[in-house]
């Protein structure tokens, strides 16, 4: 039963290179990461990812104020290299903005301050579970994306997002996945020994 789900993760790769077209409707998109976050684990049922699925002229407006942030300061070649990088992003179908609400795990923290030390790590660790989720049946369904880390850009970006979507302050950034159906074949993956990746323990 396992080869199924394997499989799938298999089958996830990063593309950058995406096209403004989905191969399915927004319908199913939103019913796609509607199941992701309600089953995604997280540390005692805190319940504390939340997604916002942006296509369209929303998807453009996000992408207009990434590109506006992160071509600051940039001269040269290296703008030019963020250009195209931005271009494609922002080119595509639709984006998923990934948060985790600090409120929720401010709330745990107070409850069981015993363990508050470590929410966050545990929040980051729900977060990449959620990722990976909406990521996985995205491939499967025959979308191609990508994640960007919001955390590479600058606070004022991350107001003038809040604002512009209407969030609630609380929820803080964890990832941007941009996504469309592919427009070409990624490179080939190389993978390191797997004998020196894990180990096996019987006694």
């Amino acid at each position: 039963m396992s080869d199924a789900y394997l499989a799938a993760l298999a089958t996830r790769r990063t593309h950058h290179a995406i096209t403004n077209a989905s191969s399915i409707p927004d319908e199913k998109l939103e019913v796609i990461i509607k199941q992701a976050v309600i089953h995604t684990p997280t540390a005692f049922n805190t319940q504390s990812g939340r997604a916002v699925l942006v296509t369209g002229a929303a998807n453009t407006k996000l992408w207009n104020l990434i590109s506006e942030s992160a071509l600051k300061g940039l001269e040269g070649e290296a703008k030019e290299i963020a250009i195209a990088k931005l271009t494609a992003f922002g080119g595509g179908y639709g984006s998923v903005m990934f948060f985790e609400d600090q409120a929720v795990i401010d709330e745990i923290a107070a409850k069981i301050p015993k363990y508050a030390s470590h929410y966050s790590v545990w929040s980051t660790n729900s977060a990449g579970m959620l990722h990976i989720a909406v990521w996985t049946a995205f491939a499967l369904e025959g979308l191609g994306a990508s994640l960007q880390h919001s955390g590479a850009y600058s606070d004022e970006l991350m107001r003038n997002i809040h604002k512009t979507f209407d969030l609630p302050s609380t929820w803080i950034s964890t990832a941007i996945m941009p996504f469309g159906i592919p427009a070409g074949v990624p490179a080939a993956k190389t993978f390191l020994p797997i004998e020196d990746r894990v180990k096996t323990c019987s006694d």
